[in-house]
């Protein structure tokens, strides 16, 4: 079973042809080779139908997600100094060279509005 109490997709299908398997045995013993032939074909159909609709339901769900807003620098820097990922010096010091590059980039006549970095004095 997946992690958040459902089933994946991978245990779907193995389920699926696991009942199919059972499905298609059983009209072979009662109903004769015709009917089982037939059941294999519209299982077989209907594998490829879930398959599309879930492909085409994922791609849906992505086209419909608002585009993400990039993270400023600094805030990725404070995110990942709250993960724990750098430790206190090396948060300062990314976060200097962030600043200079700020400053830099401002002297050169480089538009960083997006930065939107400010040297506290």
């Amino acid at each position: 079973m997946g992690s958040d109490g459902g089933y994946s997709l991978t245990e779907i299908f193995a389920i699926k042809f696991v009942l199919a398997d059972i499905v298609i045995i059983a009209a072979l013993l009662f109903a004769g080779p015709i009917y089982a032939v037939a059941i294999t074909v519209l299982l077989v159909i209907s594998v490829f139908l879930v398959w599309y609709l879930t492909e085409r339901v994922g791609s849906d769900d992505a086209e419909s997600d608002p585009v993400r807003e990039p993270v400023d620098p600094v805030t990725e820097l404070q995110n990942r100094y709250a993960a724990g990922e750098l430790s206190e010096a090396e948060f300062e010091a990314k976060l200097e060279h962030l600043l200079d590059s700020n400053e830099r980039a401002e002297r050169a006549g480089v538009d960083t509005r997006e930065l939107a970095l400010e040297r506290e004095r």
